[in-house]
C-alpha cells in the first residue's frame, strides 16, 4: 500500500504542476520549480517509515541540502549551454548530478545546527541569484513536430522520472543517517527531469532562462522543511506535513504579491 502510495501521489502531483507550468512559460516554471514537491513528499514518507523524529532530524540537513540543489541547476545550466545538442545531453546530466553528490557528501559532516543550515542556504540561495541575474529572458520556440514539446510525452517523462528518483531515496534512506537521508531529499525530483524537457524541447536558452529563476522559487522550500523540523515532532506526520504545506503557499503568495509591487513601482 505505502508503495503504491508513492507512485500515485508522487505521479499525479508532478502531472498537475508540470501542466501549470507549461501554461506559465519558462520564468514562472523556475519559480514553481521551488514548490517543495520533492521533499515534501520524499521527507513524508521516510516519516512514515523511520518515524517523525527521523524525518525532523534530517530535515535540518534537507535545509542545507538545496545547496545542492543550486549546484545542480547553476551546473546544467552551464554545460546544456556549452554542448547544446540533444546528443550531448549526457553531458548536462551526469554533471549535475555529480555536482549535487559532491556537495552533499561535504554537507553531510555539518553539525545539526538549523540556524548554520538556514544561513548557508540563505547566502546560497543570494549568491546564486546575484550571479545568473544577467541572465536574459528567452521566449519559447513553437515547433509543432518537436517530440518533447508535446504534452503528454514530456509531462509523463518528468512524472516518471520523479516517481522513479522518490522510491530510491526512500529506499535509500532506510540505510542512511538522519543527515545523508535529509540531504538525499532535497534533490529536485520534479525540477531535474524539467531541465532535461526544456533542453530537448527548446534549447539551451530556455534551460537558463529557467534556472535563473530558480533561486528565487527556493524560498518556499526552506520555509517548508524549517516548518517540518517543528511540525513534525509537534504535531504528527499529517498535521505537520499540512503546516508546512501551509507555509509554502503563504509565502508563494506575499512572494508573488510583493513582485507585483515592485513592478508597479518600476
Amino acid at each position: 500500500m505505502l508503495l503504491t502510495a508513492k507512485i500515485l501521489i508522487t505521479f499525479l502531483t508532478v502531472v498537475l504542476l508540470a501542466a501549470v507550468a507549461r501554461r506559465m512559460g519558462a520564468a514562472a516554471a523556475g519559480v514553481l520549480a521551488g514548490f517543495p514537491l520533492g521533499s515534501a513528499i520524499t521527507l513524508y514518507f521516510i516519516s512514515a517509515e523511520q518515524g517523525t523524529e527521523f524525518a525532523a532530524e534530517g530535515a535540518v540537513h534537507t535545509i542545507a541540502g538545496l545547496l545542492g540543489c543550486l549546484a545542480l541547476a547553476s551546473s546544467y545550466s552551464v554545460v546544456a549551454t556549452r554542448f547544446p545538442r540533444a546528443r550531448q545531453i549526457a553531458l548536462p546530466v551526469c554533471l549535475s548530478v555529480l555536482a549535487f553528490l559532491l556537495v552533499a557528501m561535504v554537507l553531510q559532516y555539518l553539525p545539526r545546527l538549523l540556524w548554520l543550515c538556514l544561513l548557508l542556504t540563505l547566502a546560497g540561495i543570494l549568491i546564486t541569484r546575484h550571479l545568473l541575474r544577467r541572465i536574459p529572458d528567452h521566449p519559447l520556440t513553437i515547433d509543432q513536430s518537436s517530440f518533447w514539446q508535446k504534452p503528454v510525452p514530456a509531462i509523463l517523462f518528468r512524472a516518471t522520472a520523479a516517481t522513479a528518483s522518490v522510491l530510491g531515496i526512500t529506499a535509500l534512506a532506510h540505510w542512511l543517517t538522519p543527515a545523508q537521508a535529509g540531504l538525499l531529499s532535497a534533490f529536485p525530483v520534479s525540477f531535474f527531469p524539467t531541465l532535461v524537457v526544456l533542453q530537448l524541447s527548446y534549447g539551451a536558452p530556455v534551460v537558463a532562462t529557467t534556472v535563473r529563476q530558480y533561486p528565487e522559487g527556493l524560498g518556499a522550500m526552506v520555509v517548508y522543511v524549517v516548518t517540518v523540523t517543528w511540525s513534525y515532532p509537534a504535531f504528527g506526520l499529517n498535521v505537520g506535513t499540512a503546516l508546512a504545506l501551509g507555509s509554502a503557499i503563504g509565502y508563494l503568495i506575499l512572494y508573488a504579491l510583493a513582485r507585483r509591487a515592485l513592478r508597479r513601482t518600476t
